[in-house]
């Protein structure tokens, strides 16, 4: 096993992300750019009800209990009885809201700041820009956990497509189809509080990415004209939802959009069966994996990324580097799991769990490189004892679609323990020049009313530039 050194605050104090950019330094050849982060929607987040009670209590977490009433016994008693010989029975049954600290942080030395010509909000200073990314950060971390958040739920309320019982089944046999539709209505809703405010107790919500709308449609398509016309499209301007494209049976649909680099927060991506699954066996630094942004263009459009890093992740000299493709969507994640029925799969709820697309292949040197870099280092080996030298694995199989309904609210309670809070610590090396934004906060996501919500698992179909990533056909088709 690989000896582990201790690290100290002063590790950590000076890392600073934005000193490895230098596509930034001024040239008075280069006109000025102006960086637009604009603010992505939530879909999951506003769907959780939260609580302050651990807060109210000082608890760290909060139990709720309730009482079980016992079963009633209609048998008829003699006239002659004189006593009841048993009592009606009283029992309880609790609930625990739990919770956890999450955080983020940005930071930069003051030297990144003096010498660039980015320019932002009419000045050239990074701090304000890296208070809005660390805003950002918020909305971003909280949506994702909010989603995983259900698929934290009982795994005995999970439906598939097809006849697939977990993800192994999962294939062009299963993609999105008419026929759950019934199952929800019969399965989900009519108790509690409407899972959209002023619907009737009957309507359930279903949130969906693109590429099960597509299939849905392409499954109406083939339908008697009976079903197909029980579907509405959304009329803007009636009560619609963000997001909403229409609805079909009682059930209101929402599809989930992509962000600016085409992946969406509904498909569970390579987590189906795998087609192949390499090991990368040299650390990636942050902003590492994109092309050179001095020699080429990503789409023909971008020059992504920076100079002084390397432009591509490192395979083992053992991948069959042929099972990759341009434009794949691939997986770089620390964590490989059993739990949804793949061996070795990807765990889609690690946070060193995220994807890409391949813009560029290697086969001879087994290097990939990406459409934009990775964010994050991935330098500590995966396993040291087990699996030494390797720093990640890269994943390409089955996508995975996650269809979230819901017939109630109330599904998923949050806790609120600590409210979040942002700070920005007063520097402290010598020169005061290392300025740091953070956040935290203490809250929790709490399966509630397992019975009100569903999540159904498809094959889908995903865009690629100039086409479509179909479903994988079965196995000895």
């Amino acid at each position: 096993m690989t000896a582990t050194v201790a690290q100290t605050f002063f590790d950590f104090y000076a890392n600073n992300p934005v000193g490895v950019i230098d596509q930034n330094l001024w040239d008075d050849k280069t006109p000025e750019v102006i960086m637009n982060f604009q603010k992505g929607p939530t879909i999951y987040t506003p769907l959780i009800q939260w609580t302050t009670r651990s807060q109210e209590t000082g608890a760290l977490n909060s139990q709720f209990t309730e009482l079980i009433e016992g079963d009633v016994n209609n048998d008829p008693i003699s006239f002659e009885a004189q006593y009841i010989p048993e009592p009606a029975g009283v029992d309880s049954r609790s609930r625990w809201l739990t919770t956890n600290r999450y955080g983020d942080k940005v930071q930069l030395a003051k030297t990144s700041n003096l010498f660039q010509m980015w320019k932002m909000s009419g000045g050239r200073d990074w701090r304000g820009l890296l208070k809005g990314v660390l805003g950002n950060n918020v909305r971003r971390k909280f949506e994702i956990l909010s989603r995983n958040a259900y698929l934290a739920g009982p795994k005995n309320f999970w439906t598939y497509g097809g006849s697939a019982v977990d993800f192994s089944g999962i294939n062009s046999t299963a993609k999105f189809g008419l026929g759950i539709a019934n199952a929800w209505n019969l399965r989900l809703g009519n108790t509690g509080s409407p899972i959209i405010p002023g619907a009737s107790a009957g309507i359930k919500l279903c949130i969906t990415p693109p590429g099960s709308v597509y299939d849905f449609q392409e499954s109406l398509a083939g339908a008697s004209q009976s079903e197909a016309s029980m579907w509405r499209d959304a009329i803007i301007g009636q009560g619609v939802l963000n997001y909403e494209i229409g609805s079909y049976k009682n059930i209101r649909f929402m599809e989930v959009p992509n962000d600016n680099y085409g992946q969406n927060s509904a498909i569970l991506y390579n987590s189906g069966p795998i087609e192949i699954q390499a090991k990368v066996t040299s650390p990636i630094a942050r902003g590492a994996g994109s092309p050179n942004p001095e020699a080429e263009k990503v789409d023909g459009v971008w020059y992504v990324g920076q100079k002084g890093v390397a432009h591509y992740i490192q395979l083992a000299n053992t991948t069959d580097m042929s099972g990759f493709a341009l434009n794949d969507m691939v997986t770089i994640h620390t964590v490989r799991t059993n739990a949804y029925g793949i061996e070795g799969g990807v765990d889609p709820l690690s946070g060193l769990t995220i994807t890409r697309r391949i813009v560029k292949i290697n086969e001879g040197a087994y290097q990939l490189s990406f459409d934009r870099p990775v964010m994050y280092p991935y330098t500590t080996e995966v396993d040291a004892e087990y699996d030494p030298g390797t720093y990640a694995y890269v994943t390409k199989g089955t996508h995975v679609a996650f269809n979230l309904v819901l017939g109630s609210a109330g599904g998923i309670m949050g806790n609120v323990n600590k409210p979040l809070e942002f700070y920005e610590p007063e520097p402290v090396d010598d020169f005061k020049s290392v300025w740091r934004f953070v956040w935290d906060a203490v809250v929790g996501y709490n399966i509630w009313e397992p019975n009100v919500f569903e999540c159904h698992f498809t094959a889908v179909s995903l865009p690629k530039p100039g086409g479509i990533i179909t479903p994988p056909l079965p196995e000895g088709s």
